[in-house]
């Protein structure tokens, strides 16, 4: 089996690969530099190891590269490939606008690693199929090669079974990158869950994941050359635990769901009709921070569906909305958000009532020098900046006004510090960001409201342009 120590450390790369596959080439070609170089003998340090790993010690030998692995073009590509993957992982923006590209960037290079760690051990494939394949089909598989007469077949497979090497290859590697294109879809739909949990990015959850993917990707490549069985394992159990956090977010969001008093059919807490029936929930339950239903009852519908709204829920039935965009359908009931720029205005203006309380304790969070920054821009980050940011396209939350905001963001953290003025940077920022957001939001509803036929409104009614 050490043999075939490529085709184990193939196998185990695939969640890697179906994460960050450019950053998992660097990782080898930097490791496979050190060892040409003799700095590095994965062998021997593998064999050095004590207890457990000992047991996966028998599989080292490394990892075969080509020569050209290590030439300046294909380095630049990888280090341009580190780059994307890592910039585009981190941001919902990019996640939102490039998740089905990255799928098939990543599905494409995993093919490309895959052919050529299988292609490296092609000699010893064909090898094993002329020793362990009855002679009479060696002997038809052979292409016209005169070898039997001198040497038995199973001596020269290369000469007789060479035709079968890029078949075998293309094989392999397709079924694997299957593989890798599942697990991908994995990893996009639990993306796609945070991203509904925290859209704007605000409390970072989608970059602690991304984070932790990453390392993980790091730490099993390394693996996988010193203990290619090991890296099988952790492979496996890459695949299991991607599968079970896609399952507890989905189950979290089920068991939140009630049965409808009219129809039976599920429906959010918070939700003021049924999505199915739409006849009216009796006791609809207001709606918490991140969009998660409360005890307390509502008592004022109208503010109720604002704050469902805030939280990029439907008005209507309470249904987490997709898109990012002003006026959008809902996709359980077809309830409009907006049907028009009066209603854009109302939820603004329920928003600039919060502004003064979100500057005030903003403000006071950021009395506290460096450590107080942290919690005040959380706070008003999910407070305003969020309800507003989850409405703005990705195509416009990315562009230059973002980077703008950055700059501004970075310099008056600076000031925090500053005695006297530093009291009034945070929500200096705070207000900056709100502003701005604010003036997106108007604008995307003043240009892309139209009130074109039959529109759903809040209430369940529909009006006619």
């Amino acid at each position: 089996m050490s043999h075939f120590n490529s085709l184990i450390q193939a196998v185990g790369l695939t969640p890697a690969l179906s994460a960050y596959p450019f950053t998992s080439v660097l990782v080898l070609l930097l490791i496979g530099g050190l060892v040409q170089q003799h700095l590095l003998n994965p062998e021997q340090m593998a064999r050095d190891s004590m207890g457990f790993f000992t047991v996966f010690a028998s599989q080292i030998s490394g990892v075969d590269l080509p020569a050209w692995a290590f030439e300046l073009p294909f380095v630049l590509l990888i280090l341009l490939g580190v780059i994307y993957e890592w910039s585009s992982e981190r941001s919902a923006n990019a996640q939102q606008t490039l998740g089905f590209v990255n799928r098939l960037v990543k599905t494409g290079a995993g093919f490309g690693v895959q052919y050529q760690m299988v292609n490296s051990q092609m000699d010893q494939i064909l090898d094993l199929l002329a020793q362990t394949l009855p002679s009479d089909t060696v002997a038809a598989l052979s292409t016209g090669v005169a070898v039997a007469a001198v040497a038995p077949l199973a001596a020269q497979p290369a000469d007789g079974l060479a035709w079968l090497a890029q078949p075998i290859a293309f094989v392999w590697s397709s079924i694997v990158t299957v593989a890798i294109w599942i697990i991908s879809g994995i990893r996009a739909a639990i993306i796609a869950l945070i991203s509904l949990m925290d859209p704007g990015g605000h409390l970072g959850l989608l970059k602690l994941f991304s984070w932790g993917d990453g390392g993980w990707a790091i730490t099993t490549t390394v693996v996988l050359i010193l203990f290619p069985l090991l890296a099988l394992l952790l492979a496996g159990l890459t695949v299991l635990g991607l599968w079970l956090i896609r399952r507890y977010f989905e189950l979290r969001e089920r068991k939140m769901l009630i049965a409808c008093h009219h129809c039976g059919g599920q429906m959010h807490p918070a939700a003021l009709e049924c999505p199915a029936c739409r006849q009216a929930n009796q006791q609809p339950r207001m709606v918490g921070w991140i969009g998660q239903p409360r005890p307390e009852l509502v008592t004022d519908p109208a503010a109720h569906r604002l704050a469902l709204i805030k939280h990029r829920r439907c008005p209507s039935c309470a249904t987490r909305l997709k898109k990012r965009a002003v006026q959008q359908a809902c996709p359980a009931c077809a309830t409009v958000t907006f049907t028009d720029v009066a209603q854009v205005n109302s939820f603004l203006r329920a928003l600039d009532r919060q502004l003064p309380r979100t500057l005030l304790v903003s403000g006071l969070l950021g009395l506290v020098p460096v450590i107080g920054v942290v919690p005040a821009i959380i706070y008003y980050r999910l407070s305003l900046i969020a309800s507003l940011q989850s409405y703005v396209p990705a195509s416009i939350s990315g562009c230059f006004t973002n980077w703008v905001l950055r700059i501004v963001a970075i310099v008056l953290i600076g000031m925090q510090s500053i005695p006297g003025i530093g009291i009034f940077a945070i929500p200096a920022l705070c207000l900056i960001n709100y502003t701005v957001q604010r003036q997106i939001v108007l604008g995307q509803a003043t240009a892309n409201i139209r009130t074109t036929g039959a529109l759903a409104m809040p209430d369940g009614k529909t009006v006619a342009s």
